[in-house]
């Protein structure tokens, strides 16, 4: 009975603690959402980089975002999304193709796409602090994990957010695939509050001359 009575003890201590980080970690996220919300636009550089585990191989990629409430520009390579929050136009420059489609509503809410990369956490997850971490310049990073509530639909199973505490902002988001393959987002300079005008987010076919456009709505 008294082992019985410690188990008991332990997994009643267990979840208390745990109740406390998700809290903990429910608050550093909605400070994050409401300072990037206040953002009239945010314009970002970043790199992408895919590790894929089974054959170790590594690659990384540079790109360019423009976000401005759910429209967006990003630029990465010889590809370049834009979307006006309706419509998305996918320009291959290296097939000289331009492709439209619509934007789905349900892509907008719970994907992981650039209109909402550093407000991803706030639908479908269940979240848990990990810890803090002091930089050598001195700035303090906080680790969050991020679980799929309907981790079925998902192609990944976990995702880990570090965050700088005095800017609540994302600096880095790395996606564990269940395929062995994790993706990486590291932000490497972050602006905000810039003049964007409106025409970013239109595709302008005289950018773009002599490209064929495939209209797959």
């Amino acid at each position: 009975m008294k082992k019985l009575l410690v188990f008991i003890g332990l997994v009643l201590l267990n979840f208390q603690i745990k109740a406390q980080v998700d809290a903990k970690a429910k608050k550093v996220l909605d400070e994050v959402s409401s300072k990037t919300k206040s953002y009239t636009s945010i314009n970002a550089e970043f790199s992408i980089t895919v590790e894929n585990l089974k054959n170790k191989s590594t690659s990384t990629q540079l790109g360019k975002l423009t976000l401005k409430g759910n429209k967006y520009k990003l630029e990465v390579n010889n590809q370049v999304i834009i979307s006006d929050s309706k419509t998305s136009w996918t320009i291959l420059k290296d097939a000289s193709e331009v492709q439209i489609n619509n934007v789905e509503a349900k892509e907008k809410e719970t994907g992981i796409n650039p209109s909402n990369i550093f407000t991803m956490h706030e639908k479908g997850f269940k979240s848990e602090f990990v810890k803090e971490e002091k930089q050598k310049n001195g700035a303090v990073y906080q680790i969050i994990k991020l679980y799929p509530e309907d981790v079925k639909k998902k192609n990944f199973h976990t995702a880990v957010l570090t965050i700088n505490k005095e800017k609540q902002q994302i600096v880095s988001i790395k996606i564990l695939g269940k395929d062995g393959t994790d993706m990486i987002y590291q932000v490497k300079s972050f602006n905000a509050n810039s003049a964007v005008p409106e025409t970013v987010f239109v595709f302008n076919d005289k950018n773009y001359p002599g490209y064929e456009v495939i209209d797959l709505r």
